[in-house]
């Protein structure tokens, strides 16, 4: 009893603490040209919307989000039956991934993650409206590569790494390092590599957000070094 009463108030710390109209001037030409394009799927949203119908549900059926998300679970197969939901809260990031806080008490096979997405006109970071397709498809993407780190995990194993995860700056840098790595890896680099790029371009984002992401997470100039890395692997 006294481990789920800490575990508890670890996810209560969890839940009340990741970030990309975007200008893509200054972006070689050779790496825009690796960007997604709406037009490229919106044919296919009612297709998505069947082939997921039992394990994904957003709460605001907006287009360029929902097949944003739909689009970036393509390059996780392994998530196809995985019990997903995309919900719109205020938070103090852009978006976050995290299992629904029962997970403690069920099998590791009958779980649920849910993808945060700030819902605040207001907070020193970026709003998800403010993305391109590209940028949103690469964001979520990144709360994918949480997700599937999650699934590898028993219970035990997840409570300890969400308690690393608030109380460890080495341990939360290595996780989000280790997301931005494994969203290149699935083949979404250059979708990375513009909300990033645009992230630290931005006026309107406070500096200590900025700060924040370059302690954390991978810079343009290291997501391009990995989408090379990944090429030269998969030649």
């Amino acid at each position: 009893m006294r481990n789920l009463n800490l575990f508890f108030i670890f996810w209560i710390l969890f839940l009340s603490n990741n970030v990309f109209s975007q200008d893509t001037s200054g972006i070689a030409p050779e790496i825009s040209a690796h960007f997604l394009q709406k037009e490229q799927y919106s044919d296919s949203i009612l297709f998505y919307r069947k082939l997921y119908k039992k394990s994904k549900r957003i709460q605001k059926k907006e287009e360029n989000l929902e097949l944003a998300f739909y689009v970036a679970l393509q390059y996780y197969p392994e998530l196809k039956d995985t019990k997903i939901s995309v919900k719109l809260k205020k938070i103090k990031s852009t978006m976050m991934a995290q299992p629904d806080a029962d997970f403690i008490i069920k099998s590791k096979n009958d779980r649920k993650y849910r993808i945060l997405i700030n819902s605040s006109k207001e907070f020193n970071g970026m709003n998800y409206e403010d993305l391109s397709f590209n940028s949103l498809v690469g964001w979520i993407g990144h709360e994918l590569a949480h997700i599937t780190e999650y699934n590898r995990k028993s219970n035990g194993q997840l409570v300890h790494f969400i308690s690393n995860y608030l109380f460890s700056r080495k341990h939360l840098k290595h996780t989000e390092n280790s997301a931005d790595k494994e969203t290149v890896k699935r083949g979404l680099g250059y979708s990375l590599y513009e909300g990033v790029t645009f992230l630290f371009k931005n006026p309107k984002i406070f500096k200590n957000y900025k700060e924040r992401n370059e302690e954390y997470y991978l810079s343009p100039t290291e997501i391009l070094a990995e989408i090379k890395l990944t090429e030269q692997k998969n030649k």
